[in-house]
């Protein structure tokens, strides 16, 4: 009898937890979850399962290989991704506006949030002067339109898409990378778009841009062919021109390189002093859509 009871009870639990799973999808597809949530309670359905379908020493032996079991948004894939974006985070090429480091997740969105607005409205515009609007900008179409790499706009959604219980419910060493590694994306991601932009630009103009990394560079150059010249451009995120930390530091370095040297700043405005033949020059995104014929 016990027996016949204890089988009638896995039974049931064992359609219980497949139910669950069909549940979760179910509210996945109709936008009543987010990820994170979703991948919560398929990890609880499955330990489910797994628990109600296994015997009691295959269990035992499965839970020994076991060293640890993390629900919510860290999936293997967020963990390499986050190591990917920061790898590819420019560094140096922004500048430095923000105080601290943000402790918690809402304070990195709020920071992530205020960088992505900047960008819609005074880099990714369509227009300069009085007649600029802002364009319409999400992580979803930064990725489509290759001005972050797929490791980026995932750390981006999670950033902004982690509520404060879920990122609080995490192990202490996952919110300390979580803020790491998110901290480091965040303070450079105008720098990382901003190069991506152009590059694209450049692109569409000459064909064929050519990435050159140089020595004591954390960026890639972007080298094109134009009119028999080779023009090197280096894309500095600043809203100071030559005076400024950033832009002198990189005047100096262009002024050691061979060849024609672009220092690119983001401004949608023409740069204050006429081309020079003379060093590096300093030019503004404004210059450079004006070339292509983007801007009249």
């Amino acid at each position: 009898m016990r027996g016949w009871v204890t089988r009638h009870v896995l039974q049931v639990g064992r359609v219980l937890a497949i139910a669950a799973v069909v549940a979760a999808m179910a509210l996945y597809f109709g936008g009543h979850l987010m990820v994170p949530q979703l991948v919560t309670l398929l990890a609880a359905s499955v330990v489910c399962v797994i628990v109600l379908t296994v015997s009691p020493s295959d269990l035992g032996a499965i839970l020994a290989r076991v060293q640890k079991v993390s629900f919510g948004g860290f999936s293997a894939e967020l963990r390499a991704a986050q190591a990917e974006a920061v790898a590819d985070t420019p560094r140096g090429f922004e500048q430095d506006d923000d105080a601290g480091r943000a402790t918690t997740i809402v304070e990195l969105r709020f920071k992530l949030e205020r960088k992505l607005t900047y960008l819609a409205k005074h880099v990714l515009a369509t227009a300069a002067g009085p007649a600029q609007a802002a364009t319409q900008l999400s992580v979803g179409s930064l990725a489509y339109d290759g001005l972050l790499t797929r490791s980026e706009a995932i750390l981006a959604d999670t950033i902004l898409t982690t509520s404060d219980g879920e990122f609080r419910a995490l192990r202490a060493d996952q919110r300390g990378a979580l803020l790491r590694d998110g901290g480091t994306f965040v303070a450079n991601v105008r720098a990382a778009v901003f190069h991506a932009y152009v590059a694209s630009i450049l692109e569409r103009q000459h064909g064929r841009v050519a990435r050159v990394q140089e020595v004591g560079s954390a960026r890639d150059a972007l080298v094109v062919e134009s009119g028999g010249t080779t023009i090197r451009y280096i894309t500095v995120f600043s809203t100071i021109g030559p005076g400024g930390k950033l832009v002198d530091r990189q005047l100096r370095r262009a002024a050691e390189l061979p060849g024609e040297t672009v220092v690119l700043l983001p401004s949608l405005e023409p740069s204050a002093a006429g081309p020079s033949s003379n060093g590096p020059r300093v030019q503004t995104l404004g210059d450079l859509l004006t070339l292509c014929g983007a801007i009249s």
